[in-house]
C-alpha cells in the first residue's frame, strides 16, 4: 500500500463496521497495512536511537571509561566547556564565558547565573570544586585523573604526595566564579574540560545514602532519580537492554535541545545493528559489519558515514607476564603483523597501517615511522629472546572482544604469528566490561587495546604508558620514559614536536604494545538525523541533533 492507501484505512474500516461487516474480515484488512516502524515514530515525537557498541562501565563520570560510556555521559553530564565536534573549538557549557592570563596559567571561568541539576538545586562553582577534588582524591582511584595533572599540584594530590587540597589550582572566588591555575602553559588544557573526569558530581546525592566522596560502588548512580547537569536526564537504564534519557528542563539552554529523548541500545554485534538498522529500529550504529562496507558505499552511500576519527587500535602486552617481560619477544611479536594486509583485505574502511601509537594529525604532529613489518628481523629477536625459530615457545592467549571486526584480527594475527614465529596462540572472547578488568588487573597475557584520543593533542596517547597511569594496563613502568613524556610536556615551539617523537621512539623500543591501525569511523546514519557532525574524537552534543520526519 502507498502512503495515500495507508491515510484511508481508518476510514474505511469504520465504513465496514456501521455496515456491518464481518470483524474476521476487518481483521484481515488491518493486517495487511505494514505498521510504523520504530524510527518511522519516533521521528514525528523527536526520539532518537542509537546503537552504542557495548553496555556500558559506568554512569559515575570519575570512574567511567570507555567511548561507548562517554557517548551516554555527554548527554548526561556537562563540564565548564564543551566543544565544536569539527574544529574542537571550545563553548559555552556549564560556565558562559572565562578568561585566561597572558601568562597561560590561570583560568577564570563564570558559571551561569541561576543554573541547575536535573533535580532542581542550584548548580554553582562549589560543585565543581567538590568534583576535582573527588576525581583527584587517590582512594577514588580514578584511572582517567592523569588528564587533570596540568593543575597545579594536581599530580601531587593524586598520588598522595600532598594532602591539603587548597595547595592544589581548584580555587573558588565566590558561588559562580571558579579559577584553574596550572603547573605551566598548556595549549591544549582547554579542550581537557570536556572529558568525563572534569564533569561534575552531585555531591547531596551521596551524602544522602550515607557515602563518602571516594565511594567507588556506583551505589549513588542507581538511585532514582539520577541527579546530573546535561542537557538530558536518566529516565531508564534496562541492562543489557537499553538506557534511555530525556530532556532536561532545567537544563541552562533547554529552549534549544531539539530532541525529547534518547534511547542507546548496547550491542557488540555489528550485524544485529546493522539488521535492526535496516528493520528500522535504529537511527545510528555504532560501526558497520566489514562486509556490509562495500554494498552501502555502491548502493546507499548517504547513509554511509566514513570519517576522521583519532582511533589507535593495538595488541597490549602484559609486560610483567614471565614470557613477554622479556622486550625481545615482544618486538618479535611487534615486527611480525603484517598491518598492510589487515587494513586491505580485512577492514576496508578507510583505516591506515599504525607504525607507532599515536594517530597523525593531533596538533599538527606526525608520528615517528617506528614499527614496520619486518619477519626476518623478528625472527632474529625470537632467536635471541632464547627461542630460535620458535622452539620452545610456550602457547599464549590473546584476549579479544567477540565483535566481528576484533575477532577477524584476532585470527589474521595468530596465522601471522604461526607462520612467522611458530607460536601457539588460543584466542579468548571477552565483554567489553571484563576486557576493561583484566588491564586493571594484568590477568592477561596478550589483548586486544584501543584507545580514541580524549582531547586533541599527541600527550592524550603518550601519557597513557607513564608509571601508574590509570589506563595503562599493561605493567610497563619505565623511568626513562617518564622522563621523556615530561620534557615534551614542557617543550614549546618547534622543540615540542622533536620532545614528543623522542618519547614516542623510545616507546617502540620498548615495545608495550604492538601497533595495528590507525581508524576511520564508520557508521550508518539515517536520513532523518540533523546536526550529527563528524567528530575525530568520537563525540557527540546531542542537544544540537534534532529529527525531521
Amino acid at each position: 500500500m502507498n502512503a495515500a492507501t495507508l491515510s484511508t484505512v481508518p476510514l474505511r474500516l469504520s465504513v465496514f463496521l456501521s455496515a456491518g461487516v464481518a470483524p474476521a474480515f476487518i481483521f484481515a484488512l488491518a493486517a495487511c497495512v505494514k505498521p510504523a516502524t520504530r524510527i518511522a515514530q519516533a521521528n514525528r515525537t523527536g526520539s532518537l536511537h542509537v546503537g552504542n557498541g557495548a553496555e556500558i562501565q559506568a554512569l559515575d563520570p570519575h570512574l567511567a571509561g570507555g567511548s561507548v560510556d562517554h557517548n551516554v555521559l555527554s548527554a548526561l553530564f556537562e563540564g565548564l566547556i564543551t566543544l565544536d565536534e569539527e574544529t574542537f573549538q571550545a563553548r559555552p557549557g556549564a560556565a558562559r564565558r572565562w578568561e585566561i592570563s597572558p601568562d597561560g596559567l590561570v583560568y577564570t571561568f563564570h558559571l551561569h547565573p541561576g543554573a541547575t541539576w536535573s533535580n532542581g538545586d542550584p548548580l554553582d562553582a562549589r560543585d565543581f570544586l567538590y568534583s576535582f577534588r573527588r576525581a583527584l582524591t587517590p582512594t577514588l582511584g580514578s584511572e582517567y585523573k592523569d588528564a587533570l595533572y596540568p593543575i597545579k599540584n594536581a599530580g601531587a594530590y593524586a598520588r598522595g604526595q600532598l594532602t591539603d587540597f587548597s595547595a592544589v589550582g581548584v580555587q573558588l572566588v565566590d558561588n559562580l566564579t571558579l579559577t584553574l591555575t596550572l603547573e605551566q602553559p598548556t595549549p591544549y588544557f582547554l579542550t581537557v574540560l570536556r572529558t568525563n573526569v572534569c564533569f561534575p558530581v552531585h555531591a547531596a546525592s551521596l551524602e544522602r545514602l550515607g557515602l563518602p566522596s571516594d565511594d567507588r560502588s556506583g551505589q549513588w548512580t542507581r538511585a532514582r532519580p539520577l541527579v546530573t547537569n546535561g542537557p538530558f536526564r536518566l529516565r531508564e537504564w534496562k541492562d543489557h537492554q537499553h538506557l534511555a534519557v530525556e530532556k532536561n528542563p532545567h537544563y541552562w539552554d533547554a529552549a534549544h535541545v531539539r530532541l525529547n529523548e534518547i534511547y542507546f541500545y548496547p550491542s557488540e554485534s555489528t550485524q544485529a545493528q546493522e539488521l535492526a538498522f535496516r528493520a528500522g529500529q535504529l537511527h545510528t550504529t555504532w560501526d558497520v559489519p566489514l562486509s556490509k562496507i562495500e554494498a552501502y558505499r555502491q548502493n546507499a552511500p548517504t547513509l554511509l558515514r566514513v570519517e576522521p576519527y583519532f582511533e589507535s587500535y593495538f595488541f597490549r602486552f602484559n609486560t610483567r607476564h614471565p614470557l613477554l617481560s622479556d622486550v625481545r619477544l615482544r618486538r618479535a611479536l611487534a615486527l611480525s603483523i603484517d598491518r598492510a594486509a589487515i587494513v586491505k583485505n580485512i577492514l576496508r574502511g578507510g583505516q591506515s597501517v599504525a607504525t607507532s601509537l599515536t594517530p597523525p594529525g593531533l596538533a599538527g604532529y606526525e608520528p615517528p615511522p617506528a614499527v614496520p613489518y619486518d619477519p626476518e628481523a623478528a625472527r632474529r629477536h625470537l632467536a635471541a629472546a632464547g627461542y630460535p625459530g620458535g622452539r620452545g615457545l610456550p602457547p599464549v592467549e590473546l584476549t579479544t572482544l567477540s565483535s566481528e571486526i576484533n575477532q577477524r584480527i584476532a585470527e589474521a594475527v595468530q596465522a601471522m604469528w604461526r607462520r612467522e614465529l611458530g607460536l601457539d596462540v588460543t584466542i579468548v572472547q571477552k565483554e567489553f566490561k571484563v576486557l576493561l578488568d583484566t588491564f586493571d588487573t594484568l590477568d592477561y597475557t596478550l589483548a586486544r587495546g584501543r584507545w580514541i584520543a580524549e582531547y586533541p593533542d599527541p600527550l592524550t596517547y603518550l601519557t597513557i604508558f607513564t608509571t601508574g597511569n590509570g589506563v595503562n594496563g599493561t605493567g610497563f613502568a619505565d623511568p626513562t620514559y617518564d622522563a621523556l613524556v615530561t620534557a615534551a610536556q614542557a617543550a614549546r615551539g618547534s622543540a615540542r614536536q622533536t620532545a614528543l617523537q623522542q618519547a614516542e621512539n623510545y616507546l617502540m623500543t620498548q615495545m608495550p604494545i604492538a601497533p595495528v591501525y590507525w581508524g576511520s569511523r564508520t557508521q550508518l546514519v539515517h536520513h532523518a538525523v540533523r546536526g550529527w557532525k563528524k567528530s575525530p574524537l568520537g563525540f557527540h552534543n546531542y542537544k544540537d541533533v534534532w529529527l525531521e520526519p
